[in-house]
């Protein structure tokens, strides 16, 4: 006995795997990350010295905000140099035709824990900024870069900050 039923029914499988196979698989896509999520909470020290007579920053809060910023470049830049060094190593490890999974994991490792301390670092900086400045003040750098977000008709006058 023919099974004429048996043929129709493969190629709808077929042609159901095959839709199946070049369909996106969202499950496995990542979320979107932006690119600085904390740009919004945060004011970067450029922010503030070019906003300086706007926010009305006194020259305490100058010089204490120019000492957070050399203190971090001084704690900083031995860590840059030492995460070059790093990166250099696990480059050659990976580049060797067979390469020691163990001894790349440990690299591997060794750089993220050295960019964990340039980026705490940072962070840490950008809060004691932060705790610098007046809420007023505050306030006022987020009215000001929420502004220069929001593109411009060239023809309309543009306020001076």
């Amino acid at each position: 006995m023919r099974h004429n039923w048996l043929r129709p029914l493969l190629l709808a499988a077929a042609v159901a795997l095959a839709m199946l196979l070049r369909a996106p698989v969202h499950a496995q896509v990542a979320p979107p990350q932006e690119a600085d999520p904390f740009a919004a909470v945060l004011y970067p020290p450029e922010l503030i010295m070019l906003h300086a007579r706007a926010i009305r920053l006194s020259d305490d809060q100058r010089r204490a905000i120019t000492a957070q910023i050399g203190q971090v470049q001084q704690r900083v830049i031995g860590m840059q140099w030492q995460l070059a060094e790093q990166v250099q190593a696990l480059k050659q490890t990976l580049a060797g035709a067979r390469i020691d999974q163990d001894r790349a994991i440990d690299q591997l490792n060794r750089v993220l824990e050295t960019e964990k301390s340039i980026k705490q670092a940072h962070l840490e900086m950008l809060v004691r900024i932060k705790n610098l400045l007046r809420p007023e003040q505050q306030a006022e750098l987020t009215r000001l870069r929420g502004a220069a977000a929001v593109p411009r008709n060239d023809l309309e006058p543009q306020e001076d900050s």
